[in-house]
């Protein structure tokens, strides 16, 4: 018996030379389900309409979407990173943004009751400046002859609406005044910042008797001045937020590396960026205040975070870096030696238990223990250079990494498993510029082609293409009849014949009967294309119809 027979269909693997793959694996798999066993097209992707901030419309420039509740979805341009508020049961279920404007924008966050209407405000309080002026009424006190002075130093902080509470003002040694009980302190404030701030208070601290600063009273934010009368025995808490700086933002001037991007959440509650070379971690529980004290420096510029088991995967330009620790006041860093740079921060994907995101040289797994090129047996440098790593997008769906490459004129995506297999690598004829992976409907929403869809969940089928490996007969044989079996062959599948590299037969595959291949050469190497959008069992190649079983 002389001919082929494929009761199995599997995956791609670019790397190794087509006559060398397994008996059932493929050179070409465009849209092919392959999960089965047998070569089933995956179903079309399923047109969604959702509600978005701000009247925001869905286009081919899209970048971000973002589903904040199941009537509420936010959508960009700009690559955004958007972490839930880490404080358990957040009257205001907030959410903290990153990478509105790029380089030139600022941290933000928004609320149940502003995030309809596309309202953000800056993440963190800014640092007031100082006190303008600390008087004294009387001038001169009717006790300075029978009791003795106390000095004080007033400073105060910025309190937003969420009572969220930055870092306080400096304390001005020619402000401290010598005060008598029959005295009042009146306090001239500074203007306000002006920008997108939900202030609500200015809170007041002053000194007592040994010289803590302690709470004195919450001033409405439009009020200029303030009089103290408040006795010391009837002062509150020692200021708490001396360290509660805001986050790196467009002020150019204080942060030469640009704002905070990249934001993710940390077991804990905290919250971590990146600006340049430098890692910052909010306070636990506090995602407005990102101490200046908690950041960490790399070697190289950061491009990417992500959360691991028991850590932070820092990946870089150059060699990437874990950071492990439950307190961000103690955050110890390790540098991985290894030469898997981060080549597009956009392809990082959580994945669970691990990170896989793009290098220069193919798909990585990150874990707690090390890195792995999980691409590693599936392309060579070359062809995965050819995809355009830079370019590349991914997303997590169903334990598998769906990613998008624009790269030299072709838009397309793909399929990984990097749990391994023969299955473990099939293209996608379509190209996204965003996703979501809703894990409470278990959906990955795409924009393709400048629409919302849902991945694989529409009512139709999409075409495959799958071409599997060079077969090669020692003798020169012409295979003479051939024969495809489906469970159905409506619409039609088309069979074709490749015979040492050149086409020999188009078929329209109408039901499962044998049908004749052409006569009049002989050759060593063949390959099989079948392609359609039904499911296909089984296909036979024989060199008679005796042999086939017909």
């Amino acid at each position: 018996m002389t001919g082929f027979k494929l009761q199995t269909f599997s995956g791609q693997a670019p790397k190794v030379y087509a006559r060398l793959l397994p008996e059932d694996m493929a050179q070409v798999a465009t849209n092919c389900r392959l999960d089965s066993g047998r070569l089933e097209p995956w179903k079309s992707n399923a047109p969604s309409s959702q509600s978005f901030v701000a009247s925001y419309s869905v286009s081919a420039a899209t970048k971000t979407i973002f589903k904040y509740s199941d009537s509420v979805w936010i959508g960009s341009n700009d690559e955004l990173d958007i972490s839930r508020s880490p404080i358990a049961e957040d009257q205001h279920e907030r959410i903290y943004l990153t990478g509105i404007g790029g380089a030139s924008g600022f941290p933000r966050m928004t609320t149940a009751t502003t995030v309809g209407n596309g309202t953000y405000y800056r993440l963190g309080l800014p640092k007031p400046e100082d006190i303008t002026s600390v008087t004294l009424s009387p001038a001169t006190s009717a006790n300075a002859d029978t009791e003795v002075a106390q000095s004080v130093s007033y400073i105060f902080t910025y309190v937003s609406y969420y009572g969220e509470e930055g870092v306080n003002c400096d304390a001005e040694a020619a402000q401290v005044v010598d005060k008598h009980t029959d005295q009042t302190v009146t306090l001239d404030f500074p203007p306000n910042p002006s920008g997108s701030y939900n202030f609500l208070y200015k809170r007041v601290y002053r000194t007592d008797s040994g010289g803590t600063y302690r709470f004195v009273q919450d001033v409405p934010i439009a009020t200029d001045t303030f009089a103290d009368t408040v006795a010391d025995i009837a002062l509150g808490e020692e200021i708490p937020t001396v360290t509660n700086d805001a986050p790196a933002d467009d002020d150019a001037e204080k942060h030469k590396d640009g704002p905070l991007l990249g934001l993710v959440s940390m077991p804990n509650g905290i919250l971590a960026g990146f600006a340049g070379q430098t890692v910052s971690f909010s306070e636990a529980f506090e995602p407005h205040a990102f101490p200046d004290e908690y950041k960490l420096t790399v070697k190289s510029d950061v491009v990417a975070l992500s959360p691991l088991n028991t850590g932070l995967l820092v990946l870089t330009k150059g060699k990437p870096a874990i950071i492990q620790g439950l307190d961000p006041s103690s955050m110890s860093m390790m540098e991985i030696d290894s030469s898997l740079s981060c080549v597009s921060k956009r392809s990082v994907v959580d994945m669970g238990e691990f990170t896989v995101y793009a290098s220069p040289d193919g798909l990585v797994m990150a874990t707690d223990s090390g890195l792995n090129l999980v691409t590693d047996q599936t392309f060579t440098r070359d062809q995965w250079q050819a995809f355009g790593p830079s370019s590349i997008t991914g997303y997590l769906w169903e334990g598998q990494y769906i990613g998008f490459y624009s790269h030299g004129g072709v838009s397309k995506g793909f399929i990984f498993d990097p749990r391994g297999g023969k299955n473990g690598y099939v293209d996608l004829d379509f190209y996204a510029t965003a996703g979501y992976n809703d894990l409470e409907d278990d959906s990955l929403y795409l924009v393709v082609g400048g629409a919302l869809v849902k991945f694989a969940e529409g009512s139709s089928l999409q075409n495959f293409i799958w071409r599997g490996k060079k077969l090669y007969n020692p003798r020169p044989i012409n295979p003479a009849v051939a024969k495809v079996e489906c469970d159905s062959y409506s619409p039609n599948p088309t069979f074709k014949l490749y015979a040492d590299g050149q086409l020999k037969h188009t078929q329209t595959v109408t039901n499962s009967n044998t049908f004749r291949l052409p006569s009049g050469y002989k050759a060593n190497e063949f390959e099989i294309e079948l392609s359609g959008s039904v499911p296909i069992n089984e296909v036979c190649v024989y060199e008679s119809s005796e042999e086939i079983g017909a």
